[in-house]
């Protein structure tokens, strides 16, 4: 089948195309038609010569892509509620092949249903970014109420994280820079929108909470974004990371009493501690999008042979929403 993945690490040269067997589907999984996916730092990172020892060790030719929405064509053994022609949505497992590809076989208990109001498009942009921003909200537990920040408010993860904070009652706090993201923000309810590269965003957070700082602070970005996160949390309050980055936090959560909290999207499915739970956040998140609650956001669409060129955009820093592959006729 055809597919655009890798042979070794590299820049957005080493993306090339490929010809690889056709997956068959095992146990519990499911082999899905792809009409689109969508581009996640996790593609970046998985993709780029990392600096040092790599935290998941891949296996060549690679296939990227950790969204996806489609048909299902094949159904494996043990599946009980999903059948050949229902369209779903959801990310492959960050540990093997993606969904650049005109097909990818995902574990059923993983995935949803794609909800009828959003194209394909919406939904493989709502899947790995949709399930992080959930489970991030669910780890941290902020009282109803609570003053939220969430840096980075107009990105992948940012943007359907303020959404669902404000269904949740939360009163966010966001951080952008340029006039598009700040007007992002400001639209889905964000209130004040902080200039993260020229305000003092813990100084703010404190005079907007009587002194105190916020509840939860959400690091969406790494580096300057942890280090506004870390300033801007009350004592015992959370900051939660969806980022690894080498920043030292323990002199500034010591006397604060915070906590810190890393978070990988499906990490209780991925490693096999519950294997429905990244299934419930991607079902729970495409209920609420199914009535309204929450939508993402799509700024651009390529046709999957552009894939270096979506890849060089996210890797720019200046996009607001998420991009989109088309896979089903983008070859």
């Amino acid at each position: 089948m055809k597919a655009i993945g890798i042979h070794q690490y590299g820049d957005t040269s080493q993306l090339v195309s490929l010809d690889v067997p056709e997956p068959e589907p095992g146990p519990h999984q499911v082999r899905v038609r792809v009409i689109a996916s969508s581009v996640n730092p996790a593609d970046i990172r998985a993709r780029s010569v990392a600096p040092g020892p790599r935290r998941i060790e891949r296996q060549f030719p690679l296939v990227l892509g950790y969204d996806f929405s489609g048909v299902v064509d094949a159904v494996g053994p043990d599946v009980g509620d999903l059948a050949v022609g229902d369209e779903v949505f959801g990310s492959p497992s960050l540990f093997g092949q993606g969904a650049n590809a005109e097909q990818v076989v995902v574990d059923s208990r993983t995935i949803a249903r794609k909800p009828a109001a959003l194209s394909h498009e919406q939904a493989a942009c709502l899947s790995l970014a949709g399930v992080t921003a959930w489970e991030c909200l669910a780890r941290a537990q902020p009282a109803a109420g609570a003053t939220v920040l969430i840096t980075a408010g107009a990105g992948g993860v940012g943007h359907l994280q303020v959404q669902l904070a404000r269904h949740l009652g939360l009163r966010v706090v966001a951080t952008a820079s340029r006039p598009e993201s700040t007007a992002l923000c400001r639209e889905l309810g964000a209130a004040p929108v902080l200039d993260h590269a020229t305000e003092d965003v813990g100084q703010a957070c404190r005079s907007l909470t009587g002194g105190a700082g916020v509840a939860v602070a959400f690091d969406n970005a790494g580096g300057r974004a942890l280090e506004q996160a870390l300033d801007a949390v009350a004592p015992m309050g959370t900051v939660v990371s969806i980022v690894p980055t080498p920043v030292p936090v323990a002199d500034r959560l010591f006397m604060k009493a915070a906590s810190l909290i890393y978070h990988v999207m499906g990490a209780a499915s991925m490693w096999r501690l519950d294997p429905h739970a990244q299934g419930r956040a991607l079902a729970a998140v495409a209920a609420l999008a199914a009535q309204g609650h929450v939508r993402p956001v799509v700024a651009a669409t390529y046709p999957v042979r552009e894939l270096g060129q979506a890849h060089r955009a996210i890797e720019s820093g200046r996009t607001v929403g998420k991009i989109a592959i088309r896979v089903a006729d983008g070859w």
